[in-house]
């Protein structure tokens, strides 16, 4: 690969990146422009359904699902970037692995933390 690739390539991801995070910085402060700012008492009580409260819950929700949201986000994207790394394999093995290797380094350990906890039904029990 020439010097001047790989500088276009660099150049693309770092557009790539500052446009990304430009627009949720963008989203956060029109959030914060656009919501209301007074602190009413009725924003911060549990509503069922939509329903205001009345008398004492029904029960708790387990949380025994939120595992499991663990583990598709953390699949998803070794998905995706697998796919995406396969494109570029066949010119760049080395460092096309290396960078595999790197992020699969980052997502295995919340992977690990989603699979055992799923497995720990102490902690989604409504007892």
């Amino acid at each position: 690969m020439s010097a001047t690739a790989g500088w276009t390539v660099f150049l693309t991801f770092v557009v790539g990146l500052t446009i990304g995070i430009g627009l949720g910085i963008i989203g956060l402060i029109l959030g914060k422009l656009v919501s209301p700012s007074k602190e009413l008492p009725k924003k911060r009580e549990r509503y069922e359904c939509a329903n205001p409260p009345k008398g004492r819950a029904r029960g708790w929700f387990m949380m025994q699902y939120y595992p499991y949201l663990i583990i598709f986000l953390t699949i998803e994207p070794i998905m995706i970037f697998s796919f995406l790394f396969l494109l570029e394999a066949h010119a760049q093995t080395t460092f096309v692995s290396a960078l595999f290797a790197a992020i699969l380094g980052v997502l295995i350990p919340p992977l690990v933390f989603g699979l055992s906890s799923a497995r720990r039904l102490e902690l989604w029990s409504a007892d």
